[in-house]
């Protein structure tokens, strides 16, 4: 049976490889908003920004994917080489290196963003006006130029959490080289750990069986309700997404 300190001296950069510092850098901050945008924006405006947002999203998601791969093969080989570092066996123990929640792991879900436009297959209605036909246009690119924009928020915050996380993590195990290099000199007495290097931080120790059970809960809202009428009252526009509904709400009450 390994001591704990022995146990710690395995888990270095020798032993475990770090995910690319380049992915740990924060994104760059949203520069999608148009100079000028009004209840009335044109539907150039709005488009720009729909773009803008979903292309944004793509690459937040495409970073986000890549360091999550590489953060498994990080957390996979801490478990394999030093199990005894992320333990918590003991009541009240907190592991001398944190990993990441499960949940920070969990690929997102690509939102569905397509405004539904039903007002086609509606026999009772008359052809819509010039000014109809452009207020329904606007209409389309001002919901999903909304949605595209809290996917980014998501994925954004779901990128930087993890970083913060990782970030945690790296420092534990590089931690773990000065450690070994002062043993090696013989300095024993530098094997031992500070005790805020193996803090896990507040955020960190929340089960992740309840993180799952919270989001859970956010995504299992009504199916695809109405979001816009016809003057007769009929439905001609549905939700593009659920789990982005409630954000989209508070919005419009701003």
């Amino acid at each position: 049976m390994l001591t704990a300190a022995e146990a710690m001296a395995q888990c270095t950069t020798k032993s475990i490889p770090l995910p690319d510092a380049a992915l740990l850098t924060p994104p760059p901050g949203s520069s999608c908003a148009f100079q000028i945008v009004s209840l009335n924006a044109a539907p150039s405006q709005l488009d720009y920004e729909r773009q803008c947002h979903r292309d944004a999203g793509v690459i937040l998601r495409d970073r986000l994917l890549q360091l999550q791969a590489l953060v498994g093969v990080t957390v996979k080989a801490i478990n394999l080489v030093c199990p005894a570092a992320v333990s918590t066996a003991q009541l009240g123990s907190k592991p001398s290196i944190p990993l990441p929640r499960r949940t920070l792991m969990t690929p997102l879900p690509e939102f569905d963003c397509t405004f539904e436009d039903s007002s086609s297959a509606a026999g009772g209605d008359a052809s819509p006006t010039p000014a109809q036909a452009v207020a329904a246009v606007r209409m389309k690119l001002d919901y999903e130029r909304q949605c595209y924009r809290h996917n980014e928020i998501i994925l954004r915050n779901g990128l930087e959490q993890l970083q913060a996380a990782v970030g945690e993590t790296i420092k534990a195990v590089t931690g773990n080289d000065r450690s070994a290099a002062s043993a090696a000199n013989g300095n024993p007495a530098a094997t031992q750990q500070p005790a805020a290097a193996t803090q896990q931080p507040l955020a960190m120790q929340r089960p992740a069986a309840m993180e799952a059970q919270a989001n859970d809960r956010a995504s299992r809202t009504q199916q695809a309700p109405c979001a816009a009428f016809s003057s007769q009252g009929r439905c001609i526009g549905r939700d593009p997404d659920a789990r982005i509904r409630s954000m989209m709400s508070h919005d419009r009450t701003e």
